[in-house]
């Protein structure tokens, strides 16, 4: 597997971890090729680590079954706001390929309700918003389940209107500037152009919307009594 291709994008480790390749480098003292790649979801202040080509394309056991480490997730897009980060800490964003996103083509690898933080839950449902409106709305149409489990389409139902609802309602203030973000694609550069801000305005105003998502989220689940993060691996 050291022959692998590694392309920039998602991959998720065989402990359920999601990282993003941000590219490949070469080792000037020996040589090997090496991956750098940061967490997902991003961290607001990023960090980048880097692991030989050779332990990342690397196989693992896991309850006597071997896996690959790392697992490409085809079906997760970064989006633009990412990319501008990238661009921004001096990494080039990754090759557009001119194709359709076939959703049905293999069960998607998105994950959902499985943030380790109600902040991460937030960005997240915000950073996959139009995807996932899109399979709900793919499903609905064919009157059936089209690359999601039926437990997962619950789940994206569930967080759809929930979301849809906030922005009609509690979270109406910030209504126009996640239409425009999170739906119309703007990314944070080019939502501060077309309103006159600066970056850090914008940035700010993305914290408070962030922040305020997650505390509707956590108050749910407080209310039904129940948790829909991902509970933390027990060693």
């Amino acid at each position: 597997m050291a022959g692998r291709r590694i392309c920039a994008g998602y991959y998720r480790r065989y402990d359920g971890k999601v990282v993003y390749v941000v590219s490949l480098a070469t080792d000037t003292d020996t040589g090997e090729e090496a991956v750098i790649w940061t967490t997902y979801p991003f961290a607001d202040l990023p960090r980048y680590w880097t692991s030989s080509k050779k332990s990342f394309c690397a196989f693992v056991g896991v309850d006597g079954e071997r896996k690959v480490k790392y697992k490409r997730l085809t079906n997760m897009k970064i989006s633009e706001a990412a990319v501008e980060r990238l661009e921004d800490e001096g990494f080039r964003g990754p090759v557009r390929k001119n194709q359709t996103r076939q959703m049905d083509e293999e069960y998607d690898s998105r994950k959902y309700q499985q943030s380790l933080s109600y902040l991460a839950y937030a960005k997240d449902l915000c950073e996959n918003y139009n995807f996932d409106r899109s399979k709900y709305h793919l499903c609905v149409k064919e009157k059936r389940l089209a690359a999601i489990t039926r437990s997962d389409f619950a789940k994206l139902k569930e967080d759809l209107q929930f979301l849809d609802n906030a922005m009609k309602t509690v979270l109406a203030e910030y209504r126009d500037y996640f239409q425009e973000r999170f739906v119309e694609g703007l990314s944070i550069r080019k939502y501060a152009v077309a309103h006159q801000l600066n970056r850090g305005s914008v940035d700010y105003l993305q914290k408070k919307f962030f922040s305020a998502l997650a505390l509707l989220l956590k108050e749910r689940d407080e209310a039904e009594g129940k948790c829909r993060l991902r509970k933390p691996v027990q060693n």
